[in-house]
């Protein structure tokens, strides 16, 4: 979990990092951008911005996803992630996948570990009807969401969802939705075949 003597630590610092190069505003070649951490884009904090985000961190802490590419001896680019905090400079173990599940799951779940601990225990929904019809009915969302601690749903806690399948990507947050992370079979947010 270290990182380069040139490139900052912690979610927000590394975007505006990341921006910065890509705007060719510091010695390296804009094009190099996505080797430095950034924030993945549509997780929280993904926004434009190369002159810094807003002074004060937010008060509570905001799991998001950093990624960057790494170039390979056979001209191809390997895809690297990690969970990172929005509230504070936070970040988890590096790993390695194609970002369709594999890699990017991992780092999830870790920030989400780092911001909501516990997460994994909270009522999972079990059908793929659910995942859309609880987020529409505000009666069967409030169902839900009083088995959360207090405070995480307008924190961003995570909606957990059954996987359809193996290695189905957790959704961020959007339009009003929560970020859904899948779980399989018995073992909510880990590994596993979904039914």
């Amino acid at each position: 979990m270290t990182a380069t003597a040139a490139e900052p630590i912690g979610a927000r610092a590394r975007q505006t990092y990341y921006w910065r190069v890509r705007n060719a505003r510091t010695r390296h070649r804009p094009e190099t951008a996505g080797q430095t951490w950034h924030i993945q884009p549509g997780h929280p904090g993904g926004a434009y911005c190369d002159l810094g985000h807003k002074l004060d961190p937010p008060a509570h802490h905001i799991p998001t996803l950093l990624s960057r590419s790494r170039p390979t001896s056979r001209r191809r680019n390997e895809q690297e992630f990690r969970g990172g905090c929005l509230a504070c400079e936070w970040e988890g173990p590096v790993h390695s996948g194609d970002g369709f599940g594999g890699g990017d799951n991992e780092a999830v779940e870790d920030a989400h570990d780092h911001a909501f601990p516990g997460w994994r225990t909270l009522p999972p929904i079990t059908t793929v009807e659910d995942r859309w019809a609880v987020l529409q009915s505000r009666s069967r969302w409030a169902q839900l969401t009083a088995q959360y601690p207090a405070e995480w749903v307008d924190q961003g806690a995570s909606l957990v969802a059954w996987r359809r399948h193996r290695r189905e990507a957790h959704a961020p947050p959007h339009a009003g939705r929560p970020a859904t992370n899948s779980a399989s079979p018995g073992h909510p947010a880990t590994g596993g075949d979904a039914p």
